[in-house]
């Protein structure tokens, strides 16, 4: 698979809405979150199992707190704002139970760089 790769001022805007988002989860939510800029893009991670993706808007799975879904939930944002109050919600979800627990029962999954690269690249 091709990884797309996107033009120079494409990529700064995502730097941009990527930064403002992380500060955004923190100054409002006080959520620690992180940017990293991966060959597929650039991501916010905000806790294990939730990590958004800047593209044109700004895209995650929903987590499955009560692990009831078939397949995954996407959902996205188009400012950073929107995006930062409603993960910050999903954050408070994850939050409530115990990470250990998230883990073994399957509801969340902990990926490595590898599968982040694939799980995040254009189809």
């Amino acid at each position: 698979m091709t990884q797309r790769h996107a033009p120079p001022e494409e990529h700064q805007q995502a730097l941009s809405t990527a930064a403002d988002l992380v500060n955004l989860l923190a100054i409002r939510h006080n959520i620690p979150a992180n940017m990293q800029t991966l060959a597929c893009g650039v991501v916010v991670r905000v806790f294990a199992g939730l990590m958004a993706h800047i593209d044109d808007v700004i895209w995650w799975n929903v987590p499955d707190i009560t692990g009831t879904r078939e397949r995954p939930l996407r959902t996205y944002a188009n400012t950073a704002a929107a995006a930062a109050d409603r993960l910050a919600e999903h954050y408070r979800e994850l939050h409530s139970v115990p990470l250990a627990e998230l883990i073994a029962s399957g509801r969340i999954v902990l990926l490595n760089e590898t599968e982040v690269r694939r799980a995040a690249a254009p189809i």
